[in-house]
């Protein structure tokens, strides 16, 4: 790939930086669905919903990044994504996010007849952190 362009990718968390490289191309799970990134792609920015994040490499291998709630910015072949969580697919700890997810599945299901915003907040805490150890499992359970 030497004579072909690359795109410079950063993913950082308030954690710190999760990746960094330079790659061929990266796939974004956007609000209303994936978005497949390539060098010359058109400047912007974009929200991102909880998923995985796919990064081809120069020598066509793939990473695997599970990732939260954030936004990317596509900038002159340089990629910047900015999300509440990230962890790559060979640091995930598969029985922490086993615990995770058994502990969220209760957490929506215990929701029964509590009616007011507290409750509603609650649900959709319950439900975010559901999503997030269900990502975390997937993108763990990938193989290379």
């Amino acid at each position: 790939m030497s004579d072909e362009r690359t795109l410079q990718v950063e993913i950082v968390t308030p954690d710190g930086q999760v990746y960094a490289g330079e790659v061929a191309m990266v796939v974004l799970p956007g609000v209303d669905g994936e978005l497949g990134v390539l060098p010359r792609h058109q400047p912007l920015v974009t929200l991102l919903a909880i998923g995985e994040t796919r990064v081809r490499t120069v020598t066509d291998d793939w990473d695997y990044i599970a990732t939260g709630i954030g936004y990317a910015q596509v900038l002159f072949d340089k990629v910047l994504v900015v999300v509440d969580h990230g962890e790559l697919a060979g640091a995930i700890d598969v029985a922490r996010a086993e615990e995770a997810e058994r502990r969220a599945r209760e957490r929506t299901q215990e929701r029964g007849g509590d009616l007011g915003a507290q409750a509603d907040v609650d649900y959709f805490r319950a439900e975010q952190a559901l999503k997030r150890a269900e990502n975390r499992l997937n993108v763990a359970r990938r193989t290379h």
